[in-house]
Protein backbone atom coordinates (compact mmCIF):
# COMPACT_ATOMS: atom_id res chain seq x y z
CA UNK A 1 0.00 0.00 0.00
CA UNK A 2 1.31 3.46 -0.91
CA UNK A 3 2.75 5.63 1.82
CA UNK A 4 3.07 2.99 4.52
CA UNK A 5 6.64 1.73 4.19
CA UNK A 6 9.11 3.30 6.55
CA UNK A 7 6.51 5.39 8.35
CA UNK A 8 6.04 3.05 11.33
CA UNK A 9 9.59 3.75 12.51
CA UNK A 10 9.03 7.51 12.12
CA UNK A 11 5.92 7.34 14.29
CA UNK A 12 6.97 4.68 16.80
CA UNK A 13 8.23 6.97 19.57
CA UNK A 14 5.32 9.38 19.22
CA UNK A 15 2.59 6.77 19.46
CA UNK A 16 4.00 4.27 21.94
CA UNK A 17 1.32 5.42 24.37
CA UNK A 18 -1.55 5.71 21.87
CA UNK A 19 -1.48 3.13 19.11
CA UNK A 20 -4.77 4.24 17.57
CA UNK A 21 -4.14 7.99 17.55
CA UNK A 22 -4.09 10.07 14.39
CA UNK A 23 -1.09 12.33 14.03
CA UNK A 24 -0.74 15.56 12.11
CA UNK A 25 2.30 17.37 10.80
CA UNK A 26 2.70 20.75 9.12
CA UNK A 27 5.16 20.74 6.22
CA UNK A 28 6.38 24.09 4.92
CA UNK A 29 8.32 24.63 1.75
CA UNK A 30 8.63 26.51 -1.51
CA UNK A 31 7.42 25.52 -4.95
CA UNK A 32 8.26 26.73 -8.47
CA UNK A 33 5.67 26.66 -11.26
CA UNK A 34 6.48 26.89 -14.97
CA UNK A 35 4.31 28.72 -17.55
CA UNK A 36 2.40 25.51 -18.32
CA UNK A 37 1.46 25.04 -14.65
CA UNK A 38 3.88 22.17 -13.95
CA UNK A 39 6.20 22.01 -10.94
CA UNK A 40 9.78 22.78 -12.04
CA UNK A 41 11.34 23.34 -8.62
CA UNK A 42 10.57 22.29 -5.09
CA UNK A 43 12.08 22.63 -1.60
CA UNK A 44 11.06 21.36 1.84
CA UNK A 45 11.98 23.53 4.82
CA UNK A 46 10.49 21.28 7.52
CA UNK A 47 12.51 18.51 9.09
CA UNK A 48 11.30 15.14 7.76
CA UNK A 49 12.67 11.63 7.70
CA UNK A 50 14.06 10.59 4.30
CA UNK A 51 11.13 8.21 3.75
CA UNK A 52 8.42 10.79 4.43
CA UNK A 53 10.30 13.47 2.49
CA UNK A 54 10.47 11.17 -0.54
CA UNK A 55 6.71 10.50 -0.36
CA UNK A 56 5.90 14.21 -0.17
CA UNK A 57 8.23 15.09 -3.02
CA UNK A 58 6.89 12.34 -5.26
CA UNK A 59 3.37 13.67 -4.78
CA UNK A 60 4.23 17.36 -5.19
CA UNK A 61 6.19 16.78 -8.40
CA UNK A 62 2.97 15.52 -10.02
CA UNK A 63 0.82 18.52 -9.13
CA UNK A 64 -0.59 20.78 -11.85
CA UNK A 65 -1.49 24.44 -11.40
CA UNK A 66 -3.37 27.08 -13.30
CA UNK A 67 -0.77 29.08 -15.26
CA UNK A 68 0.25 32.23 -13.40
CA UNK A 69 -0.42 35.29 -15.54
CA UNK A 70 1.34 38.62 -15.36
CA UNK A 71 0.21 41.17 -17.86
CA UNK A 72 -1.87 38.46 -19.53
CA UNK A 73 1.19 36.29 -20.20
CA UNK A 74 1.89 32.94 -18.50
CA UNK A 75 5.18 33.07 -16.63
CA UNK A 76 7.36 31.24 -14.10
CA UNK A 77 6.26 31.75 -10.51
CA UNK A 78 7.18 30.68 -7.01
CA UNK A 79 5.04 30.33 -3.90
CA UNK A 80 5.26 29.23 -0.31
CA UNK A 81 3.55 25.89 0.40
CA UNK A 82 1.86 24.94 3.69
CA UNK A 83 0.90 21.26 3.70
CA UNK A 84 -0.85 19.47 6.56
CA UNK A 85 -0.33 15.70 6.65
CA UNK A 86 -2.41 13.28 8.69
CA UNK A 87 -1.31 9.75 9.59
CA UNK A 88 -4.11 7.20 9.91
CA UNK A 89 -3.35 3.95 11.79
CA UNK A 90 -3.69 0.86 9.57
CA UNK A 91 -2.79 -2.80 10.06
CA UNK A 92 0.65 -2.41 8.46
CA UNK A 93 1.56 0.81 10.27
CA UNK A 94 0.34 4.26 9.26
CA UNK A 95 -1.12 5.68 6.06
CA UNK A 96 -0.19 9.27 5.22
CA UNK A 97 -2.79 11.53 3.62
CA UNK A 98 -2.97 15.20 2.72
CA UNK A 99 -5.45 16.91 5.02
CA UNK A 100 -4.97 20.51 3.90
CA UNK A 101 -2.79 22.54 1.57
CA UNK A 102 -2.55 26.28 1.03
CA UNK A 103 -0.19 28.56 -0.83
CA UNK A 104 1.04 32.06 -0.23
CA UNK A 105 3.31 34.53 -1.90
CA UNK A 106 6.87 34.74 -0.74
CA UNK A 107 9.00 37.80 -0.18
CA UNK A 108 12.06 37.25 1.98
CA UNK A 109 12.99 39.93 4.48
CA UNK A 110 16.36 41.67 4.47
CA UNK A 111 15.91 43.69 7.65
CA UNK A 112 13.03 43.37 10.10
CA UNK A 113 14.26 45.00 13.28
CA UNK A 114 11.68 44.31 16.00
CA UNK A 115 9.98 47.27 17.66
CA UNK A 116 11.01 48.56 21.06
CA UNK A 117 8.73 47.27 23.76
CA UNK A 118 6.75 50.28 25.05
CA UNK A 119 8.04 50.96 28.55
CA UNK A 120 4.61 51.47 30.09
CA UNK A 121 3.36 48.18 28.63
CA UNK A 122 6.42 46.28 29.86
CA UNK A 123 6.07 47.78 33.35
CA UNK A 124 2.40 46.85 33.40
CA UNK A 125 3.11 43.29 32.29
CA UNK A 126 0.94 43.77 29.20
CA UNK A 127 1.68 41.77 26.08
CA UNK A 128 -0.06 41.04 22.81
CA UNK A 129 0.40 40.28 19.12
CA UNK A 130 -0.13 42.81 16.35
CA UNK A 131 -0.74 41.65 12.79
CA UNK A 132 0.85 44.29 10.56
CA UNK A 133 0.34 44.80 6.83
CA UNK A 134 3.06 46.57 4.84
CA UNK A 135 3.05 47.76 1.26
CA UNK A 136 6.44 47.08 -0.32
CA UNK A 137 7.64 48.54 -3.62
CA UNK A 138 9.64 46.76 -6.31
CA UNK A 139 12.92 47.71 -4.60
CA UNK A 140 11.81 46.14 -1.31
CA UNK A 141 11.20 49.35 0.63
CA UNK A 142 8.11 49.78 2.80
CA UNK A 143 5.98 52.62 1.47
CA UNK A 144 2.96 52.17 3.76
CA UNK A 145 2.02 50.23 6.88
CA UNK A 146 -1.21 49.48 8.73
CA UNK A 147 -2.29 47.46 11.76
CA UNK A 148 -4.74 44.69 10.85
CA UNK A 149 -5.58 43.08 14.19
CA UNK A 150 -4.30 42.83 17.77
CA UNK A 151 -4.77 39.76 19.95
CA UNK A 152 -4.27 39.38 23.69
CA UNK A 153 -3.01 36.37 25.62
CA UNK A 154 -3.77 37.88 29.02
CA UNK A 155 -7.26 37.68 30.46
CA UNK A 156 -6.51 40.56 32.85
CA UNK A 157 -6.66 43.06 29.95
CA UNK A 158 -10.29 44.21 29.87
CA UNK A 159 -12.08 45.81 26.94
CA UNK A 160 -11.10 49.36 27.85
CA UNK A 161 -7.53 48.23 28.41
CA UNK A 162 -7.43 46.46 25.05
CA UNK A 163 -8.44 49.65 23.29
CA UNK A 164 -5.75 51.64 25.08
CA UNK A 165 -2.93 49.10 24.93
CA UNK A 166 -3.87 48.19 21.38
CA UNK A 167 -3.03 51.71 20.25
CA UNK A 168 0.23 51.60 22.21
CA UNK A 169 1.42 48.30 20.73
CA UNK A 170 0.19 49.13 17.24
CA UNK A 171 2.03 52.46 17.27
CA UNK A 172 5.29 50.73 18.23
CA UNK A 173 4.74 48.04 15.58
CA UNK A 174 4.11 50.50 12.77
CA UNK A 175 7.09 52.68 13.69
CA UNK A 176 9.33 49.63 13.33
CA UNK A 177 7.59 48.27 10.21
CA UNK A 178 8.15 51.46 8.24
CA UNK A 179 11.90 50.87 8.56
CA UNK A 180 11.83 47.26 7.34
CA UNK A 181 13.30 46.21 4.00
CA UNK A 182 12.60 43.14 1.89
CA UNK A 183 14.18 41.49 -1.11
CA UNK A 184 13.41 43.27 -4.40
CA UNK A 185 11.25 41.68 -7.04
CA UNK A 186 12.91 38.97 -9.13
CA UNK A 187 13.25 40.13 -12.77
CA UNK A 188 13.88 36.55 -13.85
CA UNK A 189 10.36 35.69 -12.71
CA UNK A 190 8.90 38.84 -14.29
CA UNK A 191 7.70 40.21 -10.96
CA UNK A 192 6.71 43.86 -11.04
CA UNK A 193 5.03 46.47 -8.88
CA UNK A 194 4.09 46.60 -5.23
CA UNK A 195 3.32 43.73 -2.88
CA UNK A 196 1.25 43.61 0.30
CA UNK A 197 2.86 41.57 3.06
CA UNK A 198 1.40 40.56 6.42
CA UNK A 199 3.75 40.05 9.38
CA UNK A 200 2.95 39.23 13.04
CA UNK A 201 4.69 41.32 15.71
CA UNK A 202 4.74 39.81 19.19
CA UNK A 203 5.14 41.61 22.48
CA UNK A 204 5.69 38.94 25.10
CA UNK A 205 6.55 39.73 28.69
CA UNK A 206 9.24 37.56 30.21
CA UNK A 207 9.76 35.33 27.15
CA UNK A 208 11.46 35.76 23.80
CA UNK A 209 8.51 34.36 21.87
CA UNK A 210 5.00 33.08 22.65
CA UNK A 211 4.74 29.33 23.19
CA UNK A 212 3.95 27.36 20.03
CA UNK A 213 2.37 24.42 21.86
CA UNK A 214 -0.26 24.00 24.53
CA UNK A 215 -3.50 25.78 25.31
CA UNK A 216 -3.47 29.45 26.14
CA UNK A 217 -6.10 32.09 26.68
CA UNK A 218 -6.32 34.59 23.86
CA UNK A 219 -8.84 37.09 22.55
CA UNK A 220 -8.61 38.96 19.27
CA UNK A 221 -9.65 42.52 18.67
CA UNK A 222 -11.60 43.69 15.61
CA UNK A 223 -10.10 43.11 12.19
CA UNK A 224 -9.33 46.35 10.36
CA UNK A 225 -9.22 46.64 6.55
CA UNK A 226 -5.93 47.30 4.81
CA UNK A 227 -6.41 50.83 3.37
CA UNK A 228 -4.73 50.30 0.00
CA UNK A 229 -6.31 46.95 -0.87
CA UNK A 230 -9.60 46.45 -2.72
CA UNK A 231 -12.45 44.91 -0.68
CA UNK A 232 -12.28 41.59 -2.54
CA UNK A 233 -8.64 41.17 -1.45
CA UNK A 234 -9.27 41.73 2.26
CA UNK A 235 -10.18 38.10 2.98
CA UNK A 236 -7.05 36.11 3.82
CA UNK A 237 -5.86 33.47 6.28
CA UNK A 238 -2.90 34.42 8.47
CA UNK A 239 -3.57 31.76 11.11
CA UNK A 240 -0.46 29.97 12.27
CA UNK A 241 1.82 32.75 11.06
CA UNK A 242 4.76 33.00 13.45
CA UNK A 243 7.10 35.81 14.44
CA UNK A 244 9.41 36.59 11.52
CA UNK A 245 7.26 34.83 8.90
CA UNK A 246 5.91 36.84 5.96
CA UNK A 247 2.67 36.25 4.06
CA UNK A 248 2.27 37.95 0.68
CA UNK A 249 -1.43 38.66 0.02
CA UNK A 250 -1.75 39.90 -3.54
CA UNK A 251 -0.06 36.91 -5.11
CA UNK A 252 -1.65 33.50 -5.37
CA UNK A 253 -1.51 30.24 -7.28
CA UNK A 254 -4.40 27.88 -8.02
CA UNK A 255 -3.93 24.14 -7.76
CA UNK A 256 -5.72 22.07 -10.43
CA UNK A 257 -4.78 18.62 -9.09
CA UNK A 258 -7.11 17.14 -6.47
CA UNK A 259 -4.87 16.89 -3.42
CA UNK A 260 -6.87 17.03 -0.17
CA UNK A 261 -7.74 13.55 1.06
CA UNK A 262 -5.28 11.77 -1.24
CA UNK A 263 -2.76 9.24 0.04
CA UNK A 264 0.95 9.80 -0.37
Amino acid sequence: MKGIWGIALWLLAAVAHAQTAELRMLVNGEIGIDPAGAVFDYRIDSELTPQVKALVERSVRQWKFEPVLRGGVATHAKARMHLTLIAHPVSAGYQLQVEQVRFSGYRASIKMTPPRYPVEAARGGVGGSVLVAVRVNAEGRVVDASAVQTSWPYSKVNEAGRRYWGKVLEKASLEAARRWTFEPVDPALHETGDATLVVPVNFWVGEATPPDAGWRRESAGPSMPIPWLAPEKQDFDASGLKQGEVLALDYSVKLKTSVVGTAL
